[in-house]
């Protein structure tokens, strides 16, 4: 009957109930069986001798004398005396839960658990229960998330019965090898173990049973999806000659990093494959994602195809134009810029070269989407900054080509752990080496009192041509009671202390022209200051500019202050980014201090992770993060990497093709969504 039995199958279910369950997205007995709990309360039974401080216990007590209720208002507080451990008198209270008055009888034994204060001999009762006192028992008690109409313990009940009935019914998908291998229990046992635990070891077991199984499934769809792409899209290799590689490094101004070289190496053994490259580049601030993306288009260009560069604005694409005039234009490339901004007999003239095949590269923003721009033979589509675009965009870029290569870039560092989740059916690449001689940005935690010796700094700075950023939280003043400094204050403020420069403020409701007027005044030289929300993160390049001065700090998350600070320090002068905070509380001391202490994107991307968690860590769209109904993806780091690593050999194997006891497992690498990295 499993796993589409339905919940009215269970006795004491009826309509009603079912409502409220359906609430909670539980439609069958599959469903209901893993709902699991959000946590569990600690009932055991403890004696109260030798407790000093308040703290949380679960006593076995009886009721000595006459239970009385007080009222205030609508409020009511129920006062008894209990006698616990046959030794201690204590006044037992219980706030709005007058109706247990009754019930409260002398000589009456219950199980009371709650907050006990040994200085006024006080217990404040949470959760009660009267038994018989040999039913009288305690131990851990799972809490489920309810919704109206039905309690946790309701819900718990519900379980127990469901186990009992279906729980014989329920089928093993993991592989008996793998069970086997790490020792897990069987499906059955961890549902016990989470809705009855007996002990913490047995929560334990149950957790990395299910953790492991809902990661090992998820990874092969992934891995599956992965390999469908690379067996059912084929396409010609391409012949790149054996000395393009010198030819390219030979032509740069400085020696590529080790990392460069190794994603370089890894993108022409990509370039050769029978089936196109599906590649996502990371790399830190300034780790150098351009000259790889650079060699890729020389490399497709030797090969006698073309490529295509997509950047999210104006500005990040005429950076790149310049970049790839520098670099591939004496190499003897063909390269051209489309933006909205390309004059209309300019852009017939670049559409022109595409469909000819005459022209090597094209570096644009959306203008490359449009349904008139064709190419002669696309080879390559690097995407820069790909979580600023739509899958739908950058496949349609893609099918511009047959069978196109596919190169993402991303500035934002993302931890391991949490790129085999997102990005699993991905190639990935990471550049984690800082070219030499690039200086650190020195950081520092400033409290407002200090803010007017910050601004003299700054000012000196200023005067002596340099150029400074300002970041806000916020547009515009908040009515929310919030002590948050506005963009808008910030320009009128910094307008007065920075009398004699130009201070101009840009933000996320300004049009996109005007965000790329603001910039390239700021680019070259005719703003001092720029005031600005989060707009300025990612991309722009102004050597320049080597103050950043971010308020509120706390409210950032570390990722982003890192992607803000590497707008300074792109030149030859020293830089400093001024942290402005008044947060009190240690973890937010913590956190700043780790951006003090560290230049490195990765290691503050994965403190960032393990401070926020995944979900505001990637931000309200979550990015393609799957929802675990067991697993985290930061806890459980080791046992993702073991689940993929397992899923990988799997798939290798004929017999999991083949043999009949792998069908339930072959069965769900399709019930699940295809990845949308495609």
């Amino acid at each position: 009957m499993m796993p589409d039995t339905p919940l009215s199958a269970l006795p004491g279910v009826g309509q009603a109930k079912q409502k409220c369950l359906a609430q909670l997205g539980l439609e069958t007995v599959w469903d209901l069986l893993h709902h699991f709990p959000i946590r569990y309360e600690d009932r055991r039974i403890r004696p109260i001798d030798g407790i000093t401080e308040p703290s949380s216990v679960t006593v076995r007590a009886v009721v000595e004398g006459t239970a009385s209720v007080r009222w205030q208002g609508r409020r009511s507080l129920v006062r008894v005396p209990i006698r616990v451990d046959n030794r201690y008198l204590l006044t037992a209270l219980w706030f709005n839960q007058h109706y247990l008055r009754d019930k409260l009888t002398d000589g009456r034994i219950l199980l009371a658990s709650g907050r006990f204060d040994p200085a006024k001999r006080t217990l404040v009762v949470s959760h009660t229960e009267f038994r018989s006192g040999s039913e009288l028992s305690a131990d851990f008690v799972p809490i489920y998330r309810t919704t109206k109409g039905i309690r946790s313990p309701e819900i718990e009940r519900l379980e127990h019965k469901a186990l009992e009935l279906y729980g014989n019914a329920i089928e093993e998908v993991l592989p008996r090898e793998l069970v086997q291998k790490y020792r897990l229990c069987s499906h059955l046992e961890a549902l016990w173990s989470m809705h009855k635990p007996g002990n913490e070891m047995a929560r334990h077991q149950a957790h990395r049973r299910l953790a492991f199984e809902e990661f090992f499934i998820f990874q092969m769809q992934l891995q599956a999806f992965r390999l469908m792409r690379k067996q059912t899209e084929e396409r010609v290799p391409l012949n790149i000659p054996d000395d393009a590689f010198y030819r390219f490094r030979r032509s740069l101004p400085h020696a590529l990093t080790g990392a460069q070289e190794r994603v370089c190496n890894e993108l022409w053994a990509d370039l050769r494959q029978p089936h196109p490259m599906v590649r996502l580049l990371q790399g830190d601030v300034g780790a150098g994602k351009t000259w790889v993306a650079m060699w890729a288009a020389y490399a497709v260009q030797q090969a006698g195809e073309q490529s295509a560069f997509m950047a999210p604005t104006e500005i990040l694409a005429e950076q790149h134009f310049k970049e790839a005039s520098e670099r591939l234009v004496p190499l003897g490339l063909h390269v051209e810029l489309l933006t909205g901004s390309t004059p209309l007999r300019e852009r017939t003239r670049i559409k022109d070269s595409l469909e000819a095949g005459e022209l090597d590269l094209v570096i644009g923003t959306h203008a490359l989407l449009t349904e008139d721009i064709q190419f002669a033979k696309l080879g390559l589509v690097v995407v820069d900054e790909q979580h600023r675009f739509g899958v739908s965009q950058r496949e349609l870029l893609r099918e511009k080509g047959q069978d196109a290569h596919v190169l993402m870039m991303s500035a934002t560092p993302i931890p391991r752990t949490l790129a085999l989740a997102v990005y699993g059916d991905l190639d990935i690449s990471v550049l984690d080496e800082l070219p030499a001689g690039r200086k650190p940005i020195q950081t520092v935690v400033v409290k407002s009192r200090d803010e007017a010796k910050v601004i003299l700094r700054v000012r000196q700075r200023l005067a002596a041509g340099r150029q400074a950023y300002v970041v806000a939280p916020l547009i515009e003043e908040s009515d929310s009671g919030l002590d948050v400094l506005s963009a808008t204050e910030l320009e009128a403020r910094l307008k007065d202390e920075f009398a004699g420069f130009s201070v101009t403020l840009m933000h996320g409701k300004m049009s996109s022209g005007d965000k790329d007027r603001i910039m390239h005044a700021f680019a070259h030289g005719d703003i001092n200051v720029l005031v600005s929300t989060t707009v300025i993160e990612v991309g722009i390049n102004v050597p320049n500019a080597t103050v950043m001065m971010i308020y509120n700090a706390e409210r950032f998350g570390l990722a982003q202050l890192h992607q803000l600070r590497g707008r300074v320090g792109r030149g030859p002068h020293e830089s400093v980014c001024y942290l402005f905070s008044e947060a009190e509380s240690s973890m937010a001391r913590q956190r700043l201090q780790t951006l003090v202490d560290s230049q490195d994107g990765f290691f503050i991307a994965e403190r960032d992770l393990e401070l926020r968690g995944p979900g505001e860590f990637l931000g309200v769209r979550q990015s393609g993060l799957p929802e675990f109904s067991v697993g985290d993806v930061v806890r459980d780091l080791k046992v993702m990497e073991v689940a993929r690593d397992e899923a990988v050999k799997l798939l290798k194997e004929t017999d999991f093709w083949l043999l009949p006891r792998y069908q339930r497992l072959r069965d769900q690498l399709w019930a699940g969504q295809a990845p949308r990295y495609t």
